[in-house]
């Protein structure tokens, strides 16, 4: 790793490497990646090219926003069957939702009046922040209704004293029994 470094930084420290972003998008980028949790997801943001003719820099999210969109997506389901005994601590992780992680992420950026402005001028081309902001509410809502309306759907069983949750825990043991 530290070669690598050296050899990216023309002899400098590792440390340096540490404070660089990232941007990757698909088989065309350089090098290559293949990452579908963050090439879907650039793709629906319309967020797929790093650098202008000129040489600058035109994209608009890191690597590393995009995969703490994704965390704060997955991060709001909690399964109860973590706690129910020891093949309970082997469950699957939460898919992730790439509409609903593409969604949350325009929305953010219309909410975000500085970091609009500051991809006013793309392309050379001016850019009216305030219907950037209303196309990119439309987009963003579009993507979360696509979410919502997909059939995905979760079971919820509700505790509400000690006796349903005794009645839940035997019941989510017998079903780990395959009984």
């Amino acid at each position: 790793m530290e070669r690598a470094a050296k050899c990216v930084l023309g002899g400098g420290n590792l440390a340096a490497l540490l404070f660089l972003m990232s941007f990757s998008y698909g088989p065309t980028s350089s090098p290559p990646t293949i990452n579908p949790q963050i090439d879907y997801i650039r793709g629906l943001v319309f967020d797929t090219q790093e650098y202008n003719a000129a040489g600058q820099q035109i994209y608009v999210w890191e690597d590393q926003e995009i995969l703490m969109y994704e965390q704060l997506q997955t991060q709001t389901f909690q399964s109860s069957m973590f706690y129910s005994g020891p093949a309970g601590q082997f469950i699957p992780p939460v898919p992730i939702d790439y509409y609903r992680v593409a969604g949350i992420m325009l929305l953010a950026l219309a909410s975000n009046k500085a970091k609009l402005a500051s991809i006013e001028k793309i392309l050379d081309v001016q850019v009216d922040s305030s219907k950037a902001a209303a196309a990119l509410k439309e987009q963003g809502q579009a993507y979360l209704d696509l979410s919502d309306n997909s059939g995905a759907f979760a079971i919820i069983e509700q505790v509400n004293d000690y006796w349903s949750f005794s009645d839940r825990f035997w019941k989510q043991v017998q079903r780990q029994q395959g009984v």
